[in-house]
């Protein structure tokens, strides 16, 4: 893989652990697996302007 598409994966998951992150604030007295559904929906109900593959991990 080329550094500039390892640098693009990197910030793609630091942006997923981000998002996580707030969920679990967001929702602090869900369990884990529920946070994994709400950011499961969450990268299914990206914008229209919003290209790629959807990878969860």
């Amino acid at each position: 893989m080329s550094e500039s598409l390892a640098a693009v994966d990197v910030m793609y998951l630091e942006g997923i652990a981000m998002k996580r992150a707030q969920l679990r604030r967001e929702h602090a007295d869900v369990r884990e697996e529920e946070i994994d559904v709400l950011l499961t929906q969450w990268l299914h109900d990206r914008p229209l302007d919003s290209p790629g593959r959807i990878r969860a991990r």
